[in-house]
C-alpha cells in the first residue's frame, strides 16, 4: 500500500505536470502567431542592447558629456546616429535611454499591477460597503484620462524619475483593479471556492492560492500592453518638461530637443521616434499574441 508520503509526492508530481503542460499549451498557442513572435524577438532585442549598452558606448564621455567642436554632425563611421547640438553621441542616448524608458515602464506597471490586485481582490471578494467604497474611488481617477493624472501628480511632485514612477504607477491602477475585480466577481461563487471555505480555509488563503491564479490570464494580459502605454507617457512627460531631467538620456526629451532642428537634422527626431515606436510596438504584439494564446475559447 501507497504511504502518505508517496502519494502526496505523487500528487505533487501530477500537478507540476499539469503546470508545465499548461505553459506549453500556451507557448504552443502563442507561437503560431507570426507577429507575437517577431514583437517578442524585438522586445528581446531591446532588452539586450539595454543590457549591454555599457559595453557599446560610454555613458559620461558618448552620452553626457558636451562635445561641442563635433555638434550637430550627420549620421557616420564614427557616430553612426550622428550627434546632437551638444555634440553628444545620439546612439549613445538611444540606448542608454532604452534603460530609461524600459525600466519605468515595467516597474510603474509591476507597482501599479500589485496595488491594483490587492485592491480588486478586496473589493470583488468581500463586496457590499467595502467594494462600494474602493471602486468609487477607481471610478474618480478612472475620470480623468492616465496621461492628465500622471501630468497632475508630477506637477505636485515635481520633475524627476522618482516622481515619475509614482505618478505613472498611481494611474494605472485603475485599470487593474476592474480587471481583477470583474474577474473575481465570475469565479468567487464557483464549486471549488465554496470547498475550500467549507473546509475552514482562510480568506487570505483563497484569494492568493484560489482565485488570482485563475485571473492571471487577464492580468498578464493588461500588464504587457500597460507597458506599452507607460512608455508612451513616460517620453509624453519628458517632452513636455515634466518627466526625466537633463542631461540624463530618455527618447521623450531627446525628441523635445530634437524638434528645433527638424529642418536641417531630421534624425535628431527620427531617431528617438523609431525607438519609440519599435518598443510599443513589439510590447502591443506581444499583448496581442498573449490575448489569443490564453485565451480558453481558442484552445482548439
Amino acid at each position: 500500500m501507497m504511504n502518505v508520503y508517496e502519494g502526496t509526492k505523487e500528487t505533487g508530481r501530477r500537478k507540476t505536470v499539469k503546470r508545465k503542460s499548461q505553459l506549453a499549451s500556451i507557448w504552443t498557442r502563442y507561437k503560431k502567431s507570426q507577429l507575437a513572435m517577431a514583437g517578442l524577438f524585438l522586445l528581446i532585442l531591446l532588452i539586450v542592447i539595454a543590457i549591454v549598452a555599457p559595453l557599446l558606448a560610454n555613458y559620461e564621455q558618448d552620452a553626457i558629456k558636451q562635445n561641442m567642436p563635433i555638434r550637430l554632425q550627420s549620421p557616420s563611421r564614427e557616430h553612426i546616429f550622428g550627434t546632437d547640438h551638444y555634440g553628444r553621441d545620439v546612439f549613445a542616448r538611444i540606448i542608454f535611454g532604452a534603460r530609461i524608458s524600459l525600466s519605468v515602464g515595467l516597474a510603474s506597471v509591476f507597482i501599479s499591477s500589485i496595488l491594483g490586485v490587492l485592491i480588486g481582490s478586496i473589493a470583488g471578494y468581500y463586496g457590499g460597503k467595502i467594494d462600494n467604497l474602493l471602486m468609487r474611488l477607481m471610478d474618480v481617477l478612472l475620470a480623468l484620462p492616465s496621461i492628465f493624472l500622471a501630468i497632475t501628480i508630477v506637477a505636485a511632485l515635481g520633475p524627476g524619475l522618482i516622481n515619475l514612477l509614482i505618478a505613472i504607477s498611481i494611474s494605472y491602477v485603475p485599470r487593474f483593479s476592474r480587471i481583477v475585480r470583474s474577474s473575481i466577481l465570475s469565479i468567487k461563487n464557483q464549486e471549488f471556492i465554496e470547498a475550500a471555505r467549507s473546509c475552514g480555509t482562510r480568506d487570505r488563503r483563497i484569494i492568493l492560492k484560489h482565485i488570482i491564479p485563475n485571473a492571471i490570464g487577464p492580468i498578464i494580459v493588461e500588464a504587457t500592453l500597460s507597458i506599452a502605454r507607460a512608455i508612451i507617457h513616460v517620453s509624453s512627460l519628458s517632452f513636455l518638461g515634466l518627466g526625466i531631467k537633463p542631461p540624463m538620456p530618455e527618447w521623450g526629451s531627446m525628441l523635445a530637443e530634437g524638434k528645433s532642428y527638424m529642418g536641417s537634422h531630421q534624425y535628431l527626431v527620427i531617431i528617438p521616434g523609431i525607438a519609440i515606436v519599435m518598443s510599443v510596438m513589439a510590447l502591443n504584439l506581444i499583448g496581442d499574441g498573449l490575448r489569443d494564446a490564453l485565451d480558453p475559447r481558442l484552445k482548439n
